[in-house]
């Protein structure tokens, strides 16, 4: 099964994509930009993109605060199993609303936005990164550590195109749909 991710923040608006190069990135080691950068207003709403366990919730040592989501059962990564991560940064102080080793579910609020860190104005910072638990329960591997990236991957062809925010209302449209099927089927 391939990994399915909800928009976190609505509208969906991108203001920088995953790999644009810029000499901010290189200073860093990195070929490009290794996320998505949404546009977001000062305490916008951002939200779980997929079920998952918060692994980090916190500062991310550049002065930005940054919440980190893993996917619970491993998914479909270039035909292997991998876990995923997502990772939400510049996020508002006092605003993050999940701990480290917390449930989430998609939809769930888990902070709100901001320009926390190296940025240069409110926006959510968006990653993905496929991953492997290692020798020990605690330690977990990035799969494309050396990919110029930090083991970062695009995460646009992951997203299913619904809102994270709408979750109980698309889950609601379908089961709707479902039901008159099995009507119309079964009678």
């Amino acid at each position: 099964m391939r990994l399915e991710l909800w928009y976190p923040i609505k509208p969906f608006v991108l203001t920088q994509r995953f790999g644009n190069e810029h000499p901010t990135y290189t200073s860093l080691g990195l070929k490009g930009h290794n996320g998505l950068d949404i546009m977001a207003n000062d305490g916008d709403s951002v939200r779980a993109a997929h079920d998952g366990v918060v692994t980090f919730s916190g500062e991310d040592g550049a002065g930005g605060l940054t919440i980190v989501i893993r996917t619970h059962e491993p998914k479909d990564y270039e035909g292997k199993q991998s876990f995923f991560k997502t990772i939400y940064c510049h996020m508002k102080t006092g605003s993050l609303k999940v701990k480290a080793t917390e449930q989430v579910v998609a939809g769930q609020l888990i902070g709100l936005a901001d320009n926390t860190g190296l940025s240069t104005g409110s926006h959510l910072h968006f990653g993905l990164k496929p991953i492997a638990q290692g020798e020990a329960e605690w330690v977990w591997e990035n799969l494309e550590q050396n990919n110029g990236y930090r083991g970062a991957i695009n995460p646009l062809p992951y997203f299913n195109g619904y809102y994270a925010e709408d979750t109980k209302k698309v889950v609601a449209i379908l089961q709707s749909m479902i039901n008159l099927l099995k009507k119309y089927i079964y009678g």
